[in-house]
Parts: structure tokens; C-alpha cells; sequence
């Protein structure tokens, strides 16, 4: 590992670049932590991780972008805030999580998967359904104006042989206009020609008070490598004008990014390249450049890959057209923008409880950190 970043820093491209695994791992633990609510829509846990990062983008020096560091906007979206629980037949109480899941109806209830249920009961408006494999958790947007926002997914392993009656305590609250934040700072280079950096800070949030998603791969990792980076431009004036900007509301729909694009900080015409950074442990398997083949971006995803062969810092960098995946997406049709993922182990689970700091792998981050900051110099 040392003959790579002594490699690294020994190339033109990437003099003077070093990143610091203990910061990033600092940041990685203080965004899981319990403190942050998961950084979702209860007890305003984005805001508490939006007043972290300004706090420290103040700290390190980086310039406000916005107004206090702070791009605010609305959108109307569910938290989940008190007891959570379901009862089966007035005795059997399921484990939140591992058990039984909330999900959002519109995303998850309708379709096949409510179709294909064996079982499925309607209680007080709202489908509970048995599935042998429970889906994928992620925060409840308002997207379903007709109907319960919310299903309810119950292990089919968990279901007694006959199920007679089904109570349940589902706190969910709807918040209309709820006030989130893109966190925005700079540090001005030699010219004005901008290379952003760019991650979205929030994640799941909470399954009422049983249960809170730490989210460290997704997405603390790649906010802490943005503010890594940030760190990185404040001790030494970088050549290219360098922007980090973190987003809210991803997890609902890439809501914070989308504002952002339709409300600009900064002249899309100056930037040379948005970099987006999302899940950023682990990486045995190598990272993933997606929106790699534009016309307005391949020229610089050639050259990163070059660089690779002759490093070997990732054992592979795949190439991936353009998605609406990730924050990146919003922006690719004003300036070249690319989003950059992790492959193979190790971290925790994907929208678990099991997504802690403690799971994170980062035995790749530096070498991999420096291979991309390689492309603001």
C-alpha cells in the first residue's frame, strides 16, 4: 500500500493530495450514530447532520456557498416517530425490522408483490402482506395522494398458521412543506473553472423508536471522502475553483440534487466536472464510473483508468451509461457529471440497521481517494 501512494504522489496529476483515513472514519461514526436519527424525516435528523457538517466545513475553513452554508427547500414527506409494533392474534408481537417492515405503498405495495402475496390482509385501510424475503427499506415520500402511504411487509416464517387478527401501531407522521438543506461550501483556486464535488448526507432515518438506520456506507462514507476532500483544498490553494456540496432528500427521490439543479450556486458554463461519491467502502472488487461513456465525460474517465492500469490502485473500474441513481444525475445535462461506487467488501448491510461504522471497510479509500482527486488537479 505505501509504494502505491508513493506512486500516487509522485505523479504530476496527484502532487500534494493526501487523504486521512482517521478523519473520514471519525466523520463515518459521528453520521451513524444514534445522535442522527439516521438522518432521515424523524426528529429532524437531517437537520442534526446538516449542523454537523457546516459546523465543521466552518472549522476547516472551507467558504460558504450558500447563505450560512445552507441551500434550504420544501418537499412533503413521512416520518416515523413513537412505538412501532405488530401484534398477531393478540399475543404473537413481531421483531420491527427482522420481522415486519413499513413500507412505502406506492413504491413497494402495489404491482406483483402485493399480487403474488400467499398471504395479504386489509386492516384499517392499510395491506398486510406475508413475504417469504421482506423488501428493501427506504423512507416514506408522499407520492401516494390516494390511499394508506404505507404497507405493511410481515416475514412469511413469522405467521402463525392462521392469522385472526392483526393489531398494530404504525407512527407515521405527514409533514407538508417539510424545510430540508443542502449543505454547500467552497474553496477558490487559481482560476475559476470549478470541479464539484458533490454526496447526499441523508439516509433511512427511522422505523418509529425500535429501530434507526446508521447508513455508513450509504451515505456517510461518501459525504465523509467529500469533506476529506475539503480538508485536502483548505491547506493548500488548489488550481481549480473546488465546490463540495452535500444533499438532503436523496433517499425520497433525489430531491435535494434536483433543487440544487433547478437553483443554482454557480455557473454550470465553469464547470470543468461534478464528481458525485455514493457508498464508498469497501472496494475489493474495484468502483464503478457511472455516466462514463458522455460524450462530455469519457475523455476524463480514459484518463482515470489509464492511471489504474499502471497503479493498479482498483482491482477494476467499470464503466456504466448514464442513471437516474444517484444526486449526479440532475446535473449531467448542464456539465460533465459522473457518480462513482464502491464494488465488493466490506460494509454492513444495504438500508439496514446493520450499516455501521464498525462494518466499513477502508482498507481502499485513500489509494482510491487520491486516484479521483487526481482529476481537480
Amino acid at each position: 500500500m505505501k509504494k502505491i501512494v508513493l506512486l500516487l504522489l509522485l505523479l504530476p496529476a496527484l502532487q500534494g493530495m493526501a487523504q486521512d483515513t482517521a478523519y473520514a472514519r471519525r466523520l463515518i461514526r459521528d453520521l451513524s450514530s444514534p445522535q442522527m436519527y439516521g438522518r432521515g424525516y424523524s426528529h429532524h435528523g437531517d437537520s442534526i447532520a446538516a449542523e454537523y457538517l457546516r459546523a465543521e466545513m466552518r472549522r476547516l475553513g472551507v467558504q460558504p456557498l450558500a447563505d450560512d452554508y445552507l441551500q434550504h427547500y420544501t418537499f412533503d414527506v413521512y416520518g416515523m416517530e413513537g412505538p412501532c409494533s405488530v401484534t398477531l392474534n393478540g399475543k404473537r408481537q413481531l421483531k420491527p425490522y427482522a420481522e415486519f417492515r413499513i413500507l412505502n405503498a406506492a413504491r413497494y405495495a402495489t404491482g406483483q408483490r402485493l399480487l403474488e402475496a400467499k398471504w395479504k390482509k386489509l386492516v384499517d385501510g392499510v395491506w398486510f402482506i406475508g413475504k417469504k424475503n421482506l423488501d428493501t427499506f427506504s423512507p416514506v415520500a408522499a407520492t401516494n395522494p390516494g390511499g394508506s402511504p404505507v404497507c405493511v411487509e410481515i416475514l412469511e416464517s413469522a405467521l402463525p398458521r392462521h392469522v385472526r387478527k392483526v393489531e398494530c401501531q404504525i407512527p407515521l407522521q405527514y409533514h407538508p412543506g417539510y424545510r430540508s438543506q443542502n449543505v454547500c461550501g467552497m474553496v477558490p483556486g487559481e482560476v475559476d473553472t470549478m470541479v464539484v464535488f458533490t454526496a447526499h448526507y441523508d439516509h433511512c432515518g427511522t422505523l418509529g423508536d425500535a429501530v434507526y438506520f446508521p447508513g455508513a456506507h450509504d451515505n456517510a462514507s461518501g459525504t465523509a471522502a467529500v469533506m476529506d476532500l475539503a480538508r485536502e483544498a483548505t491547506l493548500q490553494k488548489p488550481h481549480y475553483t473546488l465546490v463540495f456540496m452535500l444533499f438532503s432528500g436523496e433517499e425520497v427521490g433525489l430531491k435535494g440534487s434536483h433543487y440544487a439543479a433547478e437553483h443554482p450556486l454557480f455557473d454550470f458554463d465553469k464547470v470543468k466536472l461534478l464528481v458525485n461519491l455514493d457508498m464508498f467502502c469497501g472496494g475489493d472488487e474495484g468502483f464503478a464510473v457511472v455516466n462514463a461513456n458522455a460524450d462530455n465525460t469519457r475523455a476524463v474517465v480514459d484518463r482515470m483508468v489509464r492511471l489504474n492500469d499502471t497503479l493498479q490502485v482498483a482491482a477494476t473500474i467499470n464503466r456504466r451509461d448514464n442513471a437516474a441513481n444517484s444526486d449526479h444525475y440532475w446535473f449531467s445535462s448542464h456539465c460533465p457529471a459522473i457518480f462513482i461506487y464502491t464494488m465488493g467488501a466490506s460494509y454492513g448491510g444495504y438500508h439496514d440497521p446493520y450499516d455501521d461504522c464498525k462494518s466499513c471497510g477502508l482498507s481502499h479509500y485513500e489509494n482510491f481517494l487520491n486516484l479521483i482527486s487526481g482529476l481537480a488537479l
